[in-house]
């Protein structure tokens, strides 16, 4: 019909293409920080007393008050609720995908917690074991698999650019935005892939 509006179909790509740039630009900045953490975790030494301290592990008895699990928006994680001398009760995220030491455990049982950089870290009851959320191999794993989700998008979108700049596409108005933004991500998913590479992500995957 004459006088329509009918949207422009390379907005909705260029609006994706913005969010995928600041996806990538934001792994590139908290990759180094969050392959320190998981390196310092890994060759931590066991702290010299059961008392937990700064940059080593410790393990120390705890009781279990109460679990429970909550909903939120990625589904209904495990919750644990932990006590011992001279501290306030402590509710735990659990990660993984089983929870052994959850389903065993009773309210009132004493449970062996891992405490590292202050945080509980894993817990072992009767011979099992089950890490929390606050792991970091826990979150250095899920942020890996995130980034290799944005580099292989920003792979696709350089294909479709390029495959757009070869063609007679690339001379209408509203193909030049989908263009530039996949040289731009295409660009910053090498420049993180590089990043992976010089501070040595690549060598910890290969010897986990």
């Amino acid at each position: 019909m004459a006088g329509e509006h009918r949207p422009r179909p390379a907005l909705s790509a260029t609006i994706a293409g913005v969010l995928l740039l600041a996806g990538l630009a934001l792994a590139v900045l908290l990759l180094p920080c969050k392959l320190e953490k998981r390196q310092a975790y890994d060759s931590a030494p066991t702290c010299p007393t059961a008392e937990p301290a700064p940059g080593c592990l410790s393990q120390t008895p705890v009781t279990l008050v109460g679990k429970e699990r909550r909903n939120s928006s990625k589904g209904r994680p495990h919750y644990m609720l932990f006590s011992r001398d001279g501290w306030p009760s402590q509710w735990v995220r659990m990660g993984g995908g089983s929870h052994p030491v959850y389903s065993a455990a009773q309210p009132g049982d004493t449970v062996t917690a891992t405490y590292w950089d202050g945080q509980i870290v894993e817990v072992a009851f009767q011979g099992q074991r089950e890490t929390s959320a606050q792991e970091p191999d826990h979150n250095f794993t899920g942020f890996l698999f995130l980034t290799s989700l944005l580099l292989v998008a920003g792979g696709f979108a350089t294909v479709v650019a390029f495959r757009h700049r070869e063609g007679r596409t690339l001379l209408k108005p509203d193909i030049k935005p989908l263009a530039a933004m996949g040289v731009g991500v295409g660009t910053l998913a090498g420049g993180l892939l590089g990043t992976a590479v010089v501070t040595g992500v690549l060598k910890a995957l290969l010897t986990r």
